[in-house]
């Protein structure tokens, strides 16, 4: 199985994205997934999506634009607000990549 390609979004695209990265990481590895992050600030979002290939967009800093992947709000996940509810769409998400 390859691992999960995931673009972090943070304002900056520095700290938070790094952190978000990082548990994102956790989580995936609890459940069978081994995971390679880019790390932007939202102004970076079309640049990378054209560089490199992911599976999905997570972001606590909004997001603009149809990169044809899936987007999710992480900024709750991030701060311990309603993470089995992100969890569950991120794990629904992986089921339907090719992996």
């Amino acid at each position: 199985m390859r691992p999960v390609k995931i673009l972090s979004v943070c304002g900056s695209g520095t700290v938070s994205s790094a952190m978000l990265s990082s548990k994102l990481e956790d989580v995936l590895e609890e459940n069978g997934y081994s995971m390679d992050a880019t790390e932007v600030a939202p102004g970076g979002v079309p640049l990378a999506m054209q560089a490199g290939k992911y599976d999905l967009i997570a972001y606590t800093s909004p997001v603009d634009g149809n990169y044809g992947v899936p987007v999710l709000n992480a900024t709750q996940f991030l701060v311990g607000i309603n993470e089995d509810e992100f969890v569950e769409q991120l794990l629904e998400i992986l089921k339907g990549l090719n992996l």
